[in-house]
């Protein structure tokens, strides 16, 4: 038997194409750095992954469309989260947190 472990970039990277696909719902980006971000460890990241054993905890933040149904769009982002992170690393997903931060307007006729 192999023995391997995983780094949490590998699995934030797993998160971050888990919710490529998904429409109506995106993580932030990071912003411009506020007073806050000054102390270590304090800035806000739109993935966090806690690993205990072989259980797994997600947060994310994110932005919605508006007009989209927000309980709608975060299942369906939990959902395609756990499948990725199960199917792809053996681990549990034990919790898939969402955090709405914004909702966006896109006009129409945006490019």
């Amino acid at each position: 038997m192999v023995d391997y472990d995983l780094s949490e970039n590998a699995l934030v990277g797993l998160v971050t194409l888990a919710l490529e696909g998904q429409e109506g719902i995106r993580l932030v980006q990071p912003g411009a750095r506020g007073v806050g971000d000054l102390i270590p460890g304090r800035r806000a990241k739109p993935v966090r992954v806690e690993r205990e054993g072989e259980n797994l905890a997600v947060d994310l933040m994110v932005c919605v469309d508006y007009g989209k149904p927000i309980p709608d769009l975060a299942k369906e982002a939990q959902r395609c989260v756990t499948e990725t992170l199960t199917a792809s690393t053996g681990l549990k997903v034990r919790a898939v947190n969402i955090t709405v931060v914004a909702v966006e307007y896109k006009e129409p006729n945006a490019a």
